[in-house]
C-alpha cells in the first residue's frame, strides 16, 4: 500500500503541481485546500505525512500542524510558506514540523524530502 500524504494548499495550481510530482514517485495524494477540511482529512484518513502551507484562509496551517502532532507525534510534517517565514517557521517546528521549505519551491527537493521523511 502506497505511503499516503495529506497535501494542504489553499493555492489549486500549487496544489495540482504537489499531487503531480508525488503520485508520480508513488504516493497517494490526499488533498484539502483549508485547515478545517485538513484536520478532518487527517482524523479520517491518518496519512503517513503531511505536508501543509502555513498561510490558509480558515485555520492556519499552524493550527494544522498542531493537530496533526497531537494526535500523532510521529508523523512528519513539512511546512511551506511563501511569505518573510523566519519566526514563522520557528514557530512551525516548535508545534511539530519537520521541516520547512520557503516557496517557490523546487519540486525535485519537495520530492526528495518527502522521501527522506517517510525512510524514517
Amino acid at each position: 500500500m502506497p505511503f499516503r500524504i495529506l497535501i494542504v494548499d489553499d493555492e489549486p495550481e500549487l496544489m495540482e503541481a504537489y499531487v503531480r510530482v508525488l503520485t508520480k514517485s508513488g504516493y497517494l495524494c490526499l488533498c484539502a485546500s483549508d485547515g478545517g477540511q485538513a484536520i478532518k482529512t487527517f482524523d479520517l484518513a491518518h496519512p503517513d505525512l503531511v505536508l501543509t502551507d502555513l498561510n490558509l484562509a480558515t485555520e492556519s496551517g499552524i493550527e494544522v500542524i498542531r493537530h496533526a502532532h497531537c494526535h500523532s507525534p510521529r508523523t512528519p510534517i513539512i511546512a511551506i510558506s511563501g511569505h518573510a517565514a523566519g519566526a514563522l517557521f520557528e514557530l512551525a517546528q516548535a508545534c511539530g514540523a519537520s521541516v520547512c521549505i520557503q516557496k517557490p519551491v523546487d519540486l525535485s527537493v519537495l520530492d526528495a524530502m518527502v522521501s527522506a521523511a517517510l525512510a524514517v
